[in-house]
């Protein structure tokens, strides 16, 4: 029986840059993931789920353009009340402010009787077929609020992973001690963070810089249960700990992840994850030699059925062979994609490979990372959360 459907890491708001309407602004890619989203609402009512709940990152930012909000409304929000489905929206890194007093787009559904919006710990305690279930909520604390809320407790000066250290102390008494308080038959945590052993997906889209990670032993063996959102790979980890992965495909790095949500009995504890259509997304690495035909060779690596996939070409190539692609046939070989993007690597006569000059702002911004945090360890991270910044400045 499912009695709750978990999803998470929408990202209502994105921007991609490509086949945008001019009159609202929102893209085409923008489409397919609030169309999942809505999906999976209306997989709940068909279902006769009792419980919605997004686990953070619904919007891609803390404020996002009115379309959005006004989607999210038309197509889920209101569909599930009229259903007498009960909505929780946990806060997520990309809708939870800095500042933690300010507001979020996520605040617009509050006025909702059946919308219940977390942006602070807590607990709540519904009854399933007759079986009472404790849930332990966890929204999303950014790294400097949870270090500014240590140093406030602590009255003193302290470093950052000190701050963490003792955050995760006082974490863990918390969970323990909630969990120990409420009076139910099972026991389920929903949180949107970082989980120790978790794998995220190839390019490390989700992680954010000084990112703060929760340890397997932060959860009692009182808590039935733990489903978290933050990484977009549906994964569990350890035994106890589900991540629902998020519905449709956000980044290159997720391009042969299954996408979906989780359907739940809450009484049993039992889940299942529920797979939505992705949109198909194939990348094509190509290198050419001095004595090649480029075109020919990129037209023989290109997909045989582009229709409707996203495509991202890498190509390889010396400088003199630049000229002599013929662009107009790559164009007419992916003409039923549903998007295709070029990077050029040219190989110039001293051996550096350097990219075509471009505009793209993100293009931009990928490039100075490249350059200036090549040994980072987390240059990944930097590239994402600037990212994440750049969008909501241009949005």
């Amino acid at each position: 029986m499912v009695d709750v459907v978990c999803v998470a890491d929408v990202h209502e708001g994105i921007t991609f840059g490509f086949l945008v309407d001019p009159e609202t602004g929102v893209g085409a890619r923008a489409l397919d993931l609030h169309r999942n989203f809505a999906s999976a609402a209306r997989w709940a009512v068909d279902h006769g789920a009792k419980l919605f709940c997004v686990l953070g990152d619904l919007f891609d930012r803390t404020h996002v353009a009115p379309v959005f909000r006004e989607m999210v409304r038309r197509d889920v929000i209101e569909p599930l009340g009229k259903a007498g489905i009960e909505v929780w929206l946990l806060a997520g890194n990309h809708d939870q402010p800095r500042a933690f007093a300010r507001g979020t787009s996520l605040d617009d559904f509050r006025g909702y009787g059946h919308v219940t919006v977390f942006r602070e710990p807590t607990t709540e305690v519904r009854t399933f077929g007759g079986t009472k279930v404790g849930f332990l909520l966890l929204p999303y604390l950014h790294p400097e609020e949870i270090v500014k809320r240590v140093r406030e407790q602590e009255g003193t000066e302290i470093g950052q992973e000190q701050a963490y250290d003792l955050a995760r102390r006082m974490w863990r008494t918390w969970i323990a001690e909630r969990a120990g308080a409420l009076d139910a038959d099972r026991k389920i945590l929903y949180g949107h963070f970082w989980v120790e052993g978790a794998r995220p997906s190839a390019t490390s889209y989700e992680i954010v810089p000084g990112e703060f990670t929760f340890t397997r032993d932060m959860l009692p063996p009182t808590v039935d249960l733990a489903v978290f959102g933050h990484i977009h790979r549906h994964q569990t980890v350890y035994e106890r700990i589900v991540y629902t992965g998020a519905p449709e495909r956000i980044d290159w790095g997720e391009r042969d992840d299954p996408k979906g949500f989780l359907a739940l009995d809450a009484a049993s504890t039992a889940w299942d994850f529920v797979e939505l259509p992705a949109r198909p997304m194939v990348k094509v690495d190509v290198t050419i030699g001095l004595d090649e035909d480029p075109t020919a060779k990129i037209l023989a690596a290109l997909p045989e059925d582009p229709a409707d996939k996203l495509v991202r070409l890498e190509i390889t190539l010396p400088e003199a062979l630049r000229g002599k692609v013929e662009q107009r046939r790559i164009d007419e070989a992916l003409r039923g994609a549903f998007h295709y993007e070029a990077k050029w690597l040219v190989q110039r006569k001293d051996f550096r490979v350097v990219e075509e000059f471009t505009l793209d702002p993100m293009r931009l911004l990928h490039g100075y990372v490249d350059a200036h945090y090549k040994e980072h360890p987390r240059k990944d991270a930097i590239k994402d959360e600037g990212e994440r910044v750049l969008r909501e400045v241009l949005a």
